[in-house]
């Protein structure tokens, strides 16, 4: 009885007792703890459905005939799994629960159709179920991100525009008529996710475009569903995170103007640089070529920003759960970014071109970049939304550090050994038995790395239900916990 208690208290808390500085902000939040409560939810359990299938996918590298007895559980369909569980699973619940959040609590105004966010957060889980089903049933397309069966995209493309709407109108009803970076970056991931989701289902399935152009239209949604959807929720983030932690201004964010619309610009164009060696008209990959080296001008701008600004508070960084996982997603950020610039050349990719080399990359910017500010913006949202304290803040850091240590493994053997690989492939002697046996160490680190990364994300569903599920404690009950953070993301001086 307790328990069932304890879980309706964290639906629908009361707040009596709670300090009066918070009064505003505790109302936004009560107005959508359900729903963004629900969002973390669906965020939390997609992680681990991503970290078993991404566990699995590692292991069959090394070893082709694990878990063979299992004809929907193949290598072609645990891959494609892993990837659409990652992104439409775990990130976009968690990128999502950070903008709606972030936006009510910038438009400073308590939000109402709280019951549209959960019902198309329902909605959106429900079609990432049906979308991992059809690809398990062996109804997945061939286009990567976009291997959902057509039946599960309409549930999914409606799921959205529910949680796209919630999103515009907080925006709408905001209070403050400014705007600020953070929201910017929230509106553009939602209108960009319908704007590339409708061109890619259209043009690939309702009313396929002819000869090559179908895979240059998969080429352009793939590359543009990490950088103007999920890059824009996770800057929107940062963005939030680094002036409400730290309590002080993002360094130089009078050129935040210059880094958002130079990294839409490029980052929309980036992606069909991997049509290199392709059968394509080769102006289209010199696009994507240019375009990728032209997100040097938003990465100098972002570097110097977050940098600077965290390396200003450096003492603070490691004091500060949600700030340590900013920190650790900007350094990812620059990396990743400059190794895709890098890969996007055409002698590199190709030496790299079919190994595991852009895997690597990708992962670091998914989960070393996106999913560590996710959950960083995460740490910082619960105490808020429940007025509970992190009951074993040990853990949390336990599980910084591991999947911290995970990520980097993960990444190095897929970039160092996909770098080797194509090296060996190049050779006019290449023995691909030998060749494929000598990659075995680089495979072998990377389950390593992924059983770490899958410790790190047990201990953090077990602190996610642990404050979940507790009981308030008098000190709880009885004070408001939380400092009170500077009021607006940037005030001019």
């Amino acid at each position: 009885m307790n328990l069932i208690c304890n879980l309706f208290s964290s639906i629908f808390p009361s707040l009596e007792g709670d300090g009066s500085q918070r009064e505003r902000e505790q109302t936004i939040d009560s107005s959508m703890r359900f729903a963004v409560l629900g969002l973390i939810k669906g965020s939390v359990f997609w992680l681990l459905v991503a970290s078993l299938l991404g566990l699995i996918v590692s292991v069959k590298l090394h070893s082709p005939t694990y878990l063979a007895e299992y004809g929907w559980l193949t290598y072609g369909k645990a891959y494609p799994a892993f990837w659409n569980a990652l992104v439409y699973g775990w990130l976009f619940n968690a990128g999502l629960a950070c903008v709606a959040w972030i936006i009510a609590r910038l438009g400073g105004r308590p939000s109402g159709n709280s019951a549209v966010l959960a019902i198309s957060t329902g909605a959106w889980n429900l079609a990432v179920i049906i979308g991992l089903f059809g690809i398990f049933k062996g109804d997945q397309n061939p286009y990567r991100m976009l291997e959902f069966p057509t039946y599960a995209a309409p549930f999914l493309f409606a799921a959205f525009i529910g949680l796209g709407i919630w999103i515009l109108l907080a925006f709408k009803a905001r209070a403050y008529r400014s705007s600020f970076a953070s929201q910017w970056y929230a509106l553009a991931g939602v209108f960009c996710f319908v704007w590339i989701y409708t061109v890619a289902q259209v043009m690939i399935f309702c009313m396929p475009a002819q000869g090559v152009f179908q895979s240059v239209i998969a080429a352009w949604f793939g590359g543009n569903l990490l950088g103007l959807v999920v890059a824009p929720f996770a800057f929107a983030t940062i963005y939030y995170l680094i002036p409400k932690a730290l309590g002080q201004h993002i360094v130089g964010y009078r050129q935040s103007g210059i880094a958002f619309w130079s990294w839409i610009l490029f980052s929309s164009a980036a992606g069909l640089a991997s049509l290199v060696n392709g059968p394509f008209p080769a102006w289209i990959a010199s696009v994507g070529v240019v375009a990728s080296f032209g997100l040097f001008l938003p990465l100098s701008v972002f570097t110097m920003q977050f940098l600077s600004s965290l390396f200003s508070s450096f003492s603070k960084i490691w004091d500060t759960l949600s700030v340590r996982y900013v920190f650790y997603a900007v350094v990812a950020f620059i990396v990743a970014t400059v190794l895709t610039i890098l890969g996007a050349l055409r002698e590199v990719q190709e030496m790299t071109q079919f190994s595991q080399y852009n895997d690597g990359v990708r992962y670091l910017f998914l989960v070393g970049f996106a999913g560590m500010a996710f959950t960083g913006m995460v740490y910082y949202i619960l105490p808020r939304l429940l007025n509970k304290e992190l009951p074993n803040p040990s853990l949390a850091d336990l599980q910084f550090w591991v999947q911290g240590l995970g990520i980097f493994l993960v990444t190095v053997s897929l970039v160092y050994g996909g770098w080797a690989h194509g090296a060996l492939l190049n050779g006019s002697d290449a023995d691909t038995i030998a060749i494929l046996k000598s990659t075995d160490t680089y495979l072998f680190l990377t389950t390593i790395g992924s059983v770490m990364f899958a410790i790190g994300n047990f201990a953090y569903a077990v602190s996610f239900v642990w404050i979940l599920l507790s009981p308030r404690t008098e000190k709880e009950q009885s004070a408001d916990l939380i400092e009170p953070a500077p009021e607006l993301e940037y005030t001019h001086s």
